[in-house]
């Protein structure tokens, strides 16, 4: 078959593809602080724990949905974020993936750790694609003050 006629039937048929390719992002952001880890996991730690310390955020319900723990959070603008929690280390870590979101972005995927460092050090991982290169700043802007938050509150 030729290269037009296969055009032809593929436009016929109905059936569309698109050329457009979403870029991989990995962004970490970490906060050191002089508080014991057990002092700081008591703020951040709670998967809907997110609403007391992260400015942006004035609400934060928990669902099980199909036996697995989600969160919707609602910003102070009015968006609202769905999100899973994955996996937690009791005390360390909590990871989620984010199932609805304002920001044009998908496998979005983020861990929130608090480890021993001279105190603490909190870290926030994210690694999520895009079409729209704009977002890796938004998810860094979110990430940071989140972590300018948790700051605050110490």
């Amino acid at each position: 078959m030729t290269l037009h006629k296969l055009l032809a039937a593929v436009a016929a048929s109905g059936v569309f593809v698109t050329t457009a390719w979403s870029a991989e992002y990995q962004v970490t952001r970490s906060l050191q602080l002089t508080q014991p880890t057990a002092d700081v996991w008591r703020l951040v730690g709670g998967f809907c724990d997110v609403d007391d310390w992260h400015p942006n955020i004035i609400a934060c319900d928990v669902k099980a949905v199909e036996g697995t723990l989600h969160r919707v959070l609602t910003t102070n603008s009015g968006e609202t974020f769905v999100e899973q929690r994955i996996a937690r280390e009791t005390g360390l870590s909590y990871t989620y993936k984010s199932f609805q979101s304002p920001l044009l972005v998908d496998n979005f995927i983020a861990t929130l750790s608090v480890e021993p460092n001279d105190g603490s050090q909190v870290t926030w991982s994210v690694g999520f694609s895009s079409d729209d290169p704009a977002m890796e700043g938004k998810v860094i802007e979110l990430i940071e003050t989140g972590l300018a938050g948790i700051e605050d509150r110490f």
